[in-house]
């Protein structure tokens, strides 16, 4: 389940870094930086459906766990409800602070006007992105992880055909790629969506009374895990506004650092939906030295994937960089990141696993504590301290160490959650 969690994130990732290696045909910096700075910050839409498809997934393993079909697809049903409020809420938000946000933090206004236009178009596919990530993992959390990986790389396969169409045919640049990621979203949700609902039934809608119920079951999950999962956004916000000072070249390096980092270490992303569903049916089942064996096993190939992929991304750093012609400082951002800060990211691989585990054994609390200190004291000091005294490089270098710090913190904490099952009140804030 992992690795069909993985190959479908690592197609997604692929296909964004495609993306990006097109615009880059365009020679044109202030673009480049436009789409950097609104995928990063538009995370902040994503870690919402993050949270809820965490909340939901949770539950409805367990009920299939615990053998209670019928359980399950009624919570289906309400995490699909709470998916589409949640991601038209997070999506109006976003829109309204975008402008003066950026107007605020002084983004140059060739970047800025790019930028506006840019998510003008593909927020609100926001809210179809997140039903999808929805049907994706329900499909997961029931034991279908191949068609759940299918169900992703319909969009992606749809983004791959349509974007050298909109660069090299229509001639249509930064827009054209922005609705060919919308329609391969609506790819996505067809697929999720006959899979979801005709093939294999696996929801019911619940009464009113009922789903009031289940959205405050998994909501208890979600709330914790969606704070937790914005904590990220927050810090990365704060990083690329502090980039932003440096120029448009560093705005278009720090954009593709952003691009390779999730190409590179697509694995990591995937770990908290991939495993998580399977410790919640162990959990379930009683099964608890199976969830510590989880845990282990993939700490351990985690880590020893993130180290191997660092040494690669080390040994052909000037050749990453040639890729998508950014020049000046930009350039010297991609090789530093390449050469030094992939080896501390690999290290992260421990902080996402061990938030898999705090968000489904009932201590989601410690994930949204750990993930906010890892954004703010793992961020705020590290990034202005680093820019500061390193200019652009510093700003990386100080993000990457302060994010390996918490991240040893967190699987620390993790070790002694797994010290001994969770207690019935624990196990309760699950179920």
């Amino acid at each position: 389940m992992v690795l069909t969690g993985w190959a479908s994130m690592l197609a997604v990732f692929a296909v964004e870094f495609l993306s990006l290696l097109y615009l880059g045909t365009l020679q044109d910096e202030a673009v480049m930086g436009a789409v950097g700075f609104g995928s990063m910050t538009q995370f902040t839409i994503t870690s919402v459906c993050i949270g809820v498809t965490v909340g939901g997934a949770a539950l409805v393993s367990r009920a299939l766990g615990a053998g209670n079909l019928l359980r399950a697809r009624t919570l289906a049903g309400a995490s699909l409800v709470l998916m589409a409020g949640a991601a038209l809420g997070a999506a109006a938000v976003f829109l309204a602070a975008i402008a003066p946000f950026t107007a605020a933090i002084g983004l140059e206004p060739d970047v800025r006007a790019h930028l506006l236009s840019y998510v003008l178009i593909t927020t609100p596919f926001a809210v179809v992105m997140g039903i999808g990530m929805m049907l994706s993992n329900l499909l997961r959390a029931s034991g279908r992880g191949r068609q759940s990986m299918w169900v992703l790389l319909a969009g992606t396969a749809t983004v791959a055909v349509l974007d050298p169409i909109v660069i090299f045919v229509l001639d249509a640049g930064m827009q054209g790629i922005a609705w060919a990621g919308g329609v391969g979203r609506l790819a996505t949700v067809a697929l999720g969506g006959w899979l979801v609902f005709g093939k294999h039934r696996l929801v019911d809608w619940p009464g009113r009374r009922a789903l009031l119920a289940d959205l405050a079951a998994i909501g208890k999950i979600a709330l914790p895990a969606a704070l937790t999962a914005l904590a990220t956004p927050a810090a990365v916000i704060f990083t690329v506004s502090t980039y932003a000072t440096f120029g448009p070249s560093v705005m278009a390096g720090a954009t593709v650092v952003d691009r390779v980092l999730q190409l590179a270490y697509s694995l990591y992303f995937v770990l908290p939906g991939a495993i998580g569903p399977i410790l919640g049916q162990n959990l379930g089942a009683g099964q608890w030295d199976r969830v510590k064996q989880t845990v282990r096993l993939t700490s351990r190939w985690a880590l020893l994937y993130g180290l191997g992929v660092a040494t690669l991304l080390a040994v052909f750093a000037p050749r990453v960089a040639d890729l998508f012609q950014v020049a000046g400082p930009g350039r010297d951002l991609i090789i530093f990141f390449c050469r030094y800060g992939s080896f501390a990211w690999a290290l992260n691989s421990l902080f996402f696993v061990a938030i898999a585990v705090f968000n489904n054994l009932g201590y989601a609390a410690y994930s949204t504590m750990i993930g906010w200190l890892r954004a703010t004291l793992g961020t705020l000091p590290f990034v202005w301290l680093g820019a500061h005294y390193g200019g652009a490089v510093g700003v990386l270098l100080g993000q990457t160490l302060g994010f390996a710090l918490f991240s040893v913190i967190a699987i620390a904490v993790c070790s002694r959650v797994l010290r001994s099952p969770p207690t019935t009140d624990a196990t309760a804030r699950v179920a």
